[in-house]
């Protein structure tokens, strides 16, 4: 992990994924703001158990009215990765402002990268599990 300017012709991940999530969250507001209705979820219609993601407009209501513990409790993942979200675009919005050093993974061991895989696919069980105990 190291900081360094970017390379000629490099993929500018920070001014991209800033791009997108700020189209995002104005797409979510304006839905939102528009009244048009909730996504159904599939799965919990076909199989009345909650999907891994089940809860995360909810986890979003109670975010845009300051309930974070109340956000956390309907979708710990969500909540997660919308907080994790949040600091990457903070993080982005800062290098692009003052055309700082970016932070870059250069070189990640296959071991790394098999242990953030079977993280992420814990993180996505436990989450699941705990939607399903509460009911979701």
């Amino acid at each position: 992990m190291v900081w360094r300017r970017l390379r000629p012709g490099e993929i500018d991940h920070e001014l991209t994924w800033l791009c997108v999530t700020v189209a995002c969250a104005a797409a979510g507001w304006l839905w939102l703001h528009l009244g048009l209705p909730h996504p159904d979820c599939l799965w919990h219609k076909l199989t009345g158990v909650a999907c891994p993601t089940c809860g995360a407009t909810r986890c979003v209501r109670h975010l845009t009215h300051g309930a974070w513990a109340a956000a956390f409790l309907v979708n710990p993942l969500i909540f997660l990765t919308l907080a994790g979200g949040a600091l990457y675009d903070l993080y982005a919005a800062t290098v692009l402002a003052l055309r700082l050093p970016r932070l870059r993974f250069d070189e990640v061991s296959s071991r790394a990268g098999t242990l953030v895989r079977f993280a992420f696919l814990a993180a996505l069980l436990g989450n699941w599990a705990w939607l399903i105990h509460r009911g979701i």
